[in-house]
């Protein structure tokens, strides 16, 4: 079993309470594995407007940019270019989020899971957003 099967197993363990044996909580995590990777879509099938989990391939990190919100205040902005087997867009990363690339050791050719993401269809193309609820994880 790999390390990452294990964890999740401890991390059911303690949410369950003793509940349930090992066995029950080793299907529970495979299951919640298999579902996972089943629902990474590919660039070349996203839409506008989508959540989406995706493992794509670092191919440019651009340079932090600085505006002025609407609301008033200043705002932070930063794309990174990524791309799979079908296709480029880009991903981009908002105020606090904007120093992830060195804090992550994020480079380019670094291989990166996005889950639960949204997507928004703009002037430059497809942009993927990490929002409230996304991760970003080296593979």
């Amino acid at each position: 079993m790999n390390g990452d099967l294990e964890a999740k197993v401890a991390e059911l363990r303690r949410e369950f309470g003793g509940l349930l044996n090992d066995e029950v909580l080793r299907r529970m995590a495979k299951l919640e594995e298999e579902s996972n990777m089943a629902s990474i879509k590919k660039i070349a099938d996203i839409g506008d407007k989508e959540e989406v989990s995706v493992v794509v391939k670092v191919t440019r990190i651009n340079e932090t940019k600085t505006f002025q919100k609407r609301s008033g205040g200043e705002g932070k902005v930063r794309n990174i270019n990524i791309e799979d087997e079908t296709g480029t867009c880009r991903l981009t990363l908002w105020d606090e989020d904007v120093d992830l690339p060195e804090e992550m050791k994020i480079e380019i050719g670094t291989q990166l899971k996005l889950t639960d993401c949204y997507t928004k269809q703009t002037e430059f193309g497809l942009d993927i957003a990490k929002g409230k609820r996304g991760k970003i994880e080296l593979l």
